[in-house]
């Protein structure tokens, strides 16, 4: 009688997938600090650029406009303004300006403000109200700017100040620049054009590129878990609760995107409305197959007892 010895049963191995779960962890992290960094939000500086011919010297006022707000809804930018006196402009006082001036705002076509500051007078900041061209229909590649013109006189003399301006933005998450053109003569005053462009920073537009991804990934996902629950007959009340919490959510990630406008911008009509449109007809069409199918009891005339 022989006896046989059964061989050892080889031991399965599989590929540890912990380091590159670990990689691709780093590589996204990676990427979020490139993408903070090329985006300025780590700047600590709200100096805005100015083009064009800027620089004075000698006797000159330096206008220091700082930005306070861009609202689209409205079309307007909100900035202040307060004159610098250089040279022979300077008063005995600290800030004080010893002739008297006369600032003139035209934007949208119309004088919207003028300022006017008596001599050996300190001066303030003013609030200004600015026209903007463009509204936010390309959120959130909307890339708004305003045009207006400067004007700065002798308010007893009408003789024209030179003048240069120093712009900052405090209006974020926009990221600006101006440009300055050449003066021009209009009923003895010189008018300086200026223009103020301005569009979002990178990280703004990569965070709505995410939110927009999540609805469009859970859209798909909704149409594959339905359709999928359908083909092998397994649609379950649960289902219902999904897609409605799923339907309800969109709206809240639309209101949770930086800077987000009123609805009707192009992403609204090109990504949100359809998303909406199609997990509303699949949360009908489930809730009415279940509400059809639970009920069947209900329109029967006979009940079968269950089987002892």
């Amino acid at each position: 009688m022989t006896q046989t010895t059964e061989a050892p049963a080889e031991k399965r191995t599989r590929r540890n997938p912990a380091p590159i779960i670990l990689l691709v962890a780093v590589v996204l992290l990676a990427v979020y600090y490139v993408v903070i960094g090329l985006s300025g939000a780590l700047k600590t500086t709200t100096a805005v650029p100015v083009s064009g011919s800027n620089s004075q010297s000698g006797n000159y006022m330096t206008l220091r406009m700082s930005v306070q707000d861009v609202d689209l809804s409205n079309r307007v930018m909100q900035a202040n303004v307060l004159p610098i006196p250089h040279g022979t402009f300077e008063g005995e006082k600290a800030g004080e300006i010893s002739k008297p001036l006369r600032i003139e705002v035209s934007s949208g076509g119309v004088t919207t403000s003028v300022v006017t500051f008596p001599g050996q007078s300190v001066v303030d900041a003013t609030s200004l109200t600015l026209t903007l061209d463009r509204g936010d229909t390309s959120y959130p590649f909307d890339q708004p700017f305003t045009n207006f013109q400067l004007s700065v006189q002798n308010d007893d003399s009408g003789d024209a100040v030179p003048f240069e301006v120093d712009m900052s933005n405090s209006a974020r998450p926009w990221v600006m620049q101006a440009e300055r053109s050449a003066g021009e003569q209009q009923d003895a005053r010189t008018l300086v054009p200026m223009q103020i462009d301005g569009h979002r920073d990178t990280l703004s537009v990569v965070i709505v590129s995410f939110y927009i991804l999540a609805i469009l990934f859970t859209t798909l996902m909704a149409v594959v878990t339905i359709g999928s629950a359908i083909l092998r007959r397994k649609l379950e009340f649960a289902n219902v609760i999904w897609l409605s919490a799923t339907l309800l959510s969109f709206p809240a990630l639309r209101s949770a995107m930086p800077g987000a406008p009123p609805i009707g911008t192009t992403l609204d009509f090109v990504f949100l409305f359809p998303c909406l449109a199609l997990v509303a007809i699949m949360f009908v069409w489930t809730g009415a197959y279940l509400l059809w199918r639970e009920s069947k009891v209900l329109r029967g005339r006979t009940l079968e007892d269950d089987a002892v």
